[in-house]
């Protein structure tokens, strides 16, 4: 028999409420509703935390108030036998003390997501643009105060892991889970990463990472996912206002961002706005206008989010 299913995020301390509702529900249902989770790696749900018969309105399934201790994600299955004939369950679910997301159809697995997680020559672009800065810098040979600023997400730390448990479940970014993925300081280092920032301090300079992680509630657990997989940096700008970085940017040239005035001598990032001034809007220009990549700039592949999304043409 056919059993629907609705997946949602939940994060700690989130009291959930479900409910088939008549509103969108087939004539006629007699519902029973399970409620499984979290779910686990290998994409299993073993653990049934809640079951409901008809105690909602009719006969109808609700539970009410149910608790989530572990952040992740929850399978609720809806049973009739009505629903032999393809008859529509509606679920409606709220959220109290802590965000929840809401379900949405599960989608086939992108192909940006799967060649970023499983192409070669993603993991070669990766290690040529890291060798391309690498070998750029020391031909600079710089002096004085000097430094090298850097993007942390699909640039310095691989946030695959969490784009794909997101698109096995048919959902998209949210903060709730998003923020519950940086609490397991799990990202590994993108390829050559680490090379790089131990090189840039082998040459005299500094490390800065500018990121919009979150300051207050992201960073810390970033700081521990970095030096854990062997990241050297002297800073890390996080958002603490504007998601702009420009102001960030200045700030490390200025000297006001805990460290001495440095000469920014690159750029490294994923997105056209991890470097000063730049917009999605350079795509229309003149190839002359990307000269400084390669040189002061340099880009690493990320097909499977940016600033490129809100692009309409």
């Amino acid at each position: 028999m056919p059993r629907p299913g609705f997946v949602f995020f939940a994060a700690e301390g989130a009291k959930v409420t479900l409910e088939v509702t008549h509103a969108g529900s087939a004539a006629g249902l007699d519902t029973v509703m399970k409620v499984y989770g979290p779910r686990l790696a290998d994409g299993s749900y073993p653990k049934t935390l809640a079951t409901d018969d008809d105690s909602g309105f009719g006969k109808l399934s609700k539970i009410k108030g149910l608790e989530i201790s572990i952040p992740g994600f929850y399978l609720v299955e809806v049973t009739s036998p009505a629903v032999q004939d393809n008859a529509k369950a509606r679920l409606a679910l709220s959220c109290t003390g802590a965000a929840c997301d809401s379900e949405l159809p599960i989608q086939p697995l992108g192909a940006d997501l799967r060649w970023f997680q499983r192409a070669a020559e993603r993991r070669a672009l990766d290690l040529q643009a890291y060798a391309l800065a690498t070998a750029t810098l020391e031909a600079k040979t710089p002096t004085g105060a000097w430094g090298v600023i850097m993007d942390i997400d699909e640039t310095t730390l691989d946030n695959g892991p969490y784009q794909r448990a997101r698109a096995d479940l048919g959902v998209g970014f949210s903060l709730s889970s998003w923020t519950a993925w940086v609490d397991q300081r799990a990202a590994a280092a993108i390829p050559g990463a680490v090379a790089f920032t131990a090189r840039v301090k082998e040459l005299g300079g500094h490390v800065v990472l500018v990121s919009n992680r979150k300051a207050a509630t992201e960073c810390p657990q970033t700081d521990d996912n970095l030096k854990a997989v062997g990241v050297t940096f002297d800073a890390m700008l996080c958002q603490d206002g504007p998601s702009d970085k420009n102001p960030r940017f200045a700030a490390v040239a200025a000297g006001t961002a805990g460290l001495p005035p440095l000469d920014v001598v690159m750029f490294v990032g994923d997105n056209i706005q991890d470097f000063p001034m730049l917009t999605q809007d350079i795509r229309k220009q003149p190839d002359a206008a990307f000269a400084a990549f390669g040189d002061r700039f340099v880009i690493v592949p990320n097909p499977m989010y940016g600033s490129w999304e809100k692009n309409a043409d």
